[in-house]
């Protein structure tokens, strides 16, 4: 704590105390660098990771008469960083790409990289891990750069745990920079775990203040910007959905080119997850349901913190036990096949699998003789072993999810939203459930969403506890469990596929109507 005094007044000024920077902590040591070395660095968003490229790198690599080539995996990062480059004139030794663009080059077996470049930086290089699970072809640009060994080769990102992995997995040898992460401005911590609270809590936001959200979809992103009308939708131009089609091409230039918002909401996909920045003292909150651990810790790192009284509250999708054991069994299905491949060789895995479809295996020219074999796509097999340990992880462990992230993020406390917002949002849920049969599972969602308790504590599971809880609150449910009546006798679906349900016990949660008599 600093004080002045101004004009026989002592008045206390916050000083936010100096942070490691990249150029810090590598200091001179850049001059021992070897020729075909592998460099990484680890450091969050705000220390000068690119600071150190183009200034201390680059002023090396202009001694040397050599250049730099920079890649990146965002085009709108690109467009951003290469207009940075130009204003400093420093285009004459950094050149800037795109993986995407290399990739496409080796597809048609295309020259790459060319001689006069010395030094390969690989951006946000989590980039190979992450997105190998929606671009095959993440290894081969990966691949590429570790091949040429006469480079000097820096891989930077703050979110490097499960690539640095990788490099382990893999025995690759390489010299390590770690600035430690500084999540001082973290304001406050908290979770939710349903949508309509979420919606509740984003009408209740004050005029004056703005709000960041990540969305997996980007039809949920674009959902919320017609929900909220004063906002910015943003996602890739090309979706799935077509969605992509409705977004202000003219208000995100400005916005990338102001590095702030002038609405009070913006809606994103993780299109926005790395490289952009936002300074505005306004953003107060930066929301993410944003599945992946290294996407979302990107994606908060988008509102950049301008001083130490610069504070920003950040809300987190809860994932809960039920998805991640979903996630395991997706993971499973495409890993016990592809170890399968790697164990007994393609012929035998054709005998297994021939028509089986896997994202991690891939046909690839047979060496010697006419026709393919089958491959296994390396480092999308280590992500999903790698996600597989996570969850595990976490599943075996309370509140597994909430404190690996707080954890992650440098807290002790956090909040659960669905907390504070659950009596006004409770008959949502309900009326999302009325008439439907509730087995274990849902059960136990149901009674996890009432959380009723007794005098000790204790939470209570009993049917007609919740019926009475419905009945105190005077809310319009109630539940039927009956023996008799309440196990499901169907023994197909109307699908036609066999009922997994068959004879289960179930609750059916009924609405009923209040009339004035």
């Amino acid at each position: 704590m600093i004080y002045i005094t101004y004009h026989g007044r002592r008045t206390k000024v916050i000083a936010r105390k100096k942070r490691l920077t990249v150029t810090d902590i590598i200091g001179n040591e850049v001059e021992q660098w070897q020729q075909g070395e592998i460099i990484t660095i680890e450091a969050g968003t705000g220390v000068g990771k690119s600071y150190f490229i183009k200034n201390t790198l680059y002023e090396k690599a202009k001694r040397e008469g050599t250049k730099i080539l920079f890649l990146l995996n965002r085009t709108r990062l690109s467009e951003q960083f290469q207009r940075e480059i130009e204003q400093d004139n420093k285009g004459d030794t950094i050149d800037i790409f795109l993986y995407q663009t290399i990739e496409s080059a080796l597809r048609k077996k295309s020259r790459v990289f060319s001689s006069k470049y010395q030094y390969i930086v690989s951006d946000e290089f989590h980039y190979f891990l992450t997105e190998s699970k929606f671009n095959f072809n993440t290894e081969d640009s990966f691949n590429m750069i570790l091949a040429d060994t006469n480079k000097t080769k820096i891989f930077m990102s703050a979110t490097a745990d499960s690539s640095i992995e990788y490099f382990k997995h893999k025995g690759i040898q390489y010299r390590s920079y770690n600035v430690p992460h500084d999540y001082s401005h973290i304001k406050e911590l908290i979770f939710y775990r349903n949508d309509k609270v979420l919606e509740k809590f984003l009408h209740a936001i004050p005029k004056n203040q703005k709000v960041i959200c990540f969305t997996k979809s980007a039809t949920r992103a674009a959902d919320l910007h017609l929900l909220f009308k004063d906002s910015l939708f943003v996602c890739a131009e090309k979706t799935v959905s077509g969605v992509g089609k409705k977004i202000d091409k003219e208000k995100i230039s400005h916005m990338l080119a102001n590095e702030m918002f002038e609405e009070k909401f913006l809606f994103t996909t993780s299109t926005l997850d790395n490289g952009i920045n936002l300074k505005d003292r306004q953003i107060k909150y930066v929301i993410a349901d944003i599945e992946d651990v290294d996407t979302l810790i990107q994606c908060l790192g988008r509102k950049r913190i301008i001083d130490g009284r610069d504070k920003v509250t950040i809300i987190i999708k809860d994932m809960s036990n039920k998805m991640m054991n979903k996630k395991m069994v997706q993971c499973e299905r495409t890993i016990v096949p592809a170890k399968y491949l790697l164990e007994t060789g393609s012929a035998e895995y054709i005998k297994k699998y021939r028509r089986s479809n896997n994202p991690l295996i891939y046909d690839k020219a047979a060496k010697n003789v006419v026709g393919y074999e089958k491959v296994v796509n390396e480092i999308r097999y280590f992500k999903e072993c790698y996600d597989q340990n996570l969850y595990n992880n976490l599943l075996n462990k309370e509140e597994g999810y909430i404190n690996y992230m707080k954890d992650k993020l440098g807290q002790v406390n956090h909040s659960v939203l669905d907390d504070t917002v659950n009596k006004a949002t409770i008959s949502d849920y309900l009326d999302c459930i009325v008439g439907k049969r509730l087995y274990k599972d849902d059960q136990a969602e149901l009674i996890k969403r009432i959380d009723l308790r007794d005098g000790r504590g204790r939470l209570q599971k009993d049917c007609d506890q919740l019926n009475m809880y419905f009945l105190k609150n005077d809310l319009p449910y109630s539940l039927n469990n009956n023996d008799r009546t309440n196990k499901d006798r169907r023994r197909k679906l109307e699908d036609g596929q066999i009922n997994p349900n068959y004879n289960k016990r179930c609750w059916i949660l009924a609405k009923y109507q209040a009339f004035d008599v």
